[in-house]
């Protein structure tokens, strides 16, 4: 016989690809990666080739990357040609800015500086989808086995709420607060109590140093971790390590981002001695009191927490001042108040929303808490019923922020997704298992109805109907609209706000204000001017409203969605009249095509 004939049958290359893919689950996870990537690339190619941001912070981040790049330093994130000469104070972190600046370095040599931005703003968002989809992976792994991990990033790259945070040209901070909430669920679910908390404690610091809308989620944490303490006394090492993280990753990163002057700044809107200092006592109340007092009882452990709760609120309302009574924006005047950070409806309540948006944002979050409290009914075991609890618990946590904060359910979509997944894997392997097709084949179709995508299409468009139709808005953003700025000497434009950041990428000029709320003088300055009367606004633009130099002309945009609601608001206002197509006698109209009106202020 031969040796020929004594070798094994080879296998069909169909199964050697799903044994590889079985042993190296991640390789799938990649590919699946790359190609909603490529997709993504294909599908914004043209709004990358102009930069044309889908949002103004968008925009935003770009000038500060390379303000910061072109010799800004480090700890100064101020855009300074927002009302000059003052600037527009920001509180954005270097965090976000880094991987940024990072890719256009490294790029420029061999593409340009404006090939190197667009690559870099294309890029590094769906590098930060990448990372995403592994922490996805790995944490869904741990609650149901692999292969509805791999379903779970499947879905994941098809739903539309968190995708939206991460297609090219999404810079700003909202990916990164996705991840970290990913990161930290990662922590939450590791077997090894110390290095959870400790990974769990990292993610939220760094969170945190990005944005204090982590808060929420810090004390989310922070509760389940000792609750689960309170149960079982071998938790008291996630906590101790989660509260040592907290403080031992976020200070050092307060110091290094901003300096150690931050640490002594009681700023509501940034991680600074206002939450720094709370989170230093509960820790070391903790750990004091694991030594001191120990935790041999229920009540004993209970004691220790409560005691570092305590001390930590207290520490927040002594050093907090205004920022419990009038939050991080109590220097906006009311009509600024109502006429911009009111109508951020991202922000809003979800009962504020139209019927749509409740229903995208609602939809996965139901199906997903409905999914895990099967999933936990299901559980073969005591541990798994355990970790499929810890998710119940924070997806219903998350839910209750997302409530309050319509963007706040992205991360409850992203806790949703492992039982969503779990859950459609089950029902899809019944459908599968119906003896005749003309009830296999619809069923397994229905199916897809029950996915984030399938869900919040479906709300949409029982709800459409009764929305008002249309869309009369203009995009004055575009290079298109602008490019007629560029035919003017650089100047102090008097704009809307949202025309602010765009300006400051696609043109030389400054500007007066921009939705960014430290630059009050500049909210204020601009919303007032544009509802009041052409004569009482003449005091806004020419600068002594505001204390400032006057600017040398004033640009509108009548279609766009901020002058439709000052048109609106102000009927007799400076926004309505330009609109309407007359201008005071202190305005004289610049000729040209466009979207754009722009009108030189007389002197």
């Amino acid at each position: 016989m031969s040796s020929l004939a004594l070798a094994e049958p080879m296998a069909p290359p169909g199964a050697r690809w799903a044994a590889t893919f079985e042993r190296r689950p991640m390789l799938v996870v990649l590919a699946m990666w790359m190609l909603a990537s490529a997709v993504m690339l294909f599908l914004f190619r043209d709004k990358i080739a102009t930069l044309t941001f889908m949002d103004t912070d968008d925009a935003m981040r770009l000038q500060q990357v390379r303000d910061w790049v072109a010799g800004q330093a480090w700890f100064d994130v101020s855009q300074h040609r927002v009302n000059p000469p003052t600037g527009g104070p920001m509180h954005w972190s270097r965090i976000v800015d880094m991987p940024i600046a990072a890719t256009i370095l490294l790029l420029r040599p061999f593409v340009g500086a404006a090939g190197a931005e667009m690559l870099a703003c294309a890029l590094v968002p769906l590098m930060l989808l990448g990372a995403l989809c592994a922490t996805l992976f790995q944490f869904t792994r741990r609650l149901a086995g692999t292969g509805v991990a791999l379903f779970a990033v499947a879905l994941l790259l098809v739903t539309p709420t968190i995708l939206i945070q991460f297609p090219p040209l999404r810079v700003d901070h909202h990916g990164w607060q996705i991840l970290m909430a990913g990161i930290a669920l990662l922590g939450a679910l590791d077997e090894q109590g110390r290095r959870g908390g400790m990974i769990a404690g990292a993610a939220i610091a760094v969170w945190l140093l990005i944005s204090t809308e982590g808060l929420p989620y810090a004390a989310l944490f922070g509760g389940l971790f000792v609750l689960r303490h309170l149960i079982d006394v071998r938790e008291g090492a996630r906590l101790r390590a989660y509260a040592a993280m907290l403080v031992g990753a976020g200070v050092p990163l307060l110091i290094a981002t901003r300096g150690g002057q931050a640490l002594w700044l009681a700023q509501c809107d940034a991680f600074t001695a206002v939450y720094a200092w709370p989170l230093v006592g509960f820790a070391a109340i903790l750990l004091a009191g694991h030594r001191l007092v120990g935790e041999a009882t229920v009540l004993r452990r209970l004691m220790v927490a409560g005691v570092g709760g305590v001390v930590a609120l207290g520490a927040l309302l002594w050093i907090s001042g205004p920022c419990l009574t009038s939050g991080p924006f109590h220097d906006l005047t009311p009509l600024a108040r109502v006429q911009w950070y009111e109508r951020v409806m991202e922000g809003r309540p979800i009962w504020e929303q139209s019927p749509s948006l409740m229903g995208v944002s609602l939809a996965p979050m139901l199906f997903g808490l409905l999914a895990t409290m099967l999933a936990v009914r299901a559980a073969p075991d005591a541990a798994a019923r355990r970790r499929w609890l810890i998710v119940a618990l924070l997806l219903a946590g998350a839910m209750a922020v997302a409530l309050l904060v319509m963007r706040g359910m992205m991360v409850a979509h992203l806790y949703a997704l492992p039982a969503t997944a779990w859950l459609l894997a089950r029902l899809f392997r019944r459908a599968q298992g119906l003896p005749h097709a003309l009830a296999r084949v619809p069923a397994s179709v229905a199916l897809c109805l029950l996915t984030p995508v399938g869900l919040s299409s479906a709300f949409a468009s029982i709800v459409q109907q009764a929305e008002t139709p249309g869309d009369t808005r203009v995009n004055c953003r575009t290079p298109a609209a602008l490019a007629r700025l560029n035919d003017l000497p650089p100047s102090l434009l008097f704009a809307p706000l949202d025309l602010g950041p765009d300006i400051l990428v696609r043109t030389p000029h400054s500007i007066i204000g921009t939705g960014h709320h430290r630059n009050v003088i500049g909210i204020n300055s601009v919303t007032r001017a544009f509802l009041a009367t052409p004569d009482q606004a003449q005091a806004d633009v020419m600068g002594s409203a505001r204390g400032g130099p006057a600017a040398d002309y004033v640009i509108i945009c009548p279609g766009m969605n901020e002058v439709l609601l000052y048109k609106k608001d102000a009927p007799g206002g400076l926004a309505a009249m330009l609109s309407n197509g007359g201008h005071p006698d202190w305005l004289e109209p610049v000729p040209g095509e466009g979207p754009l009106q722009i009108y030189r202020v007389k002197r």
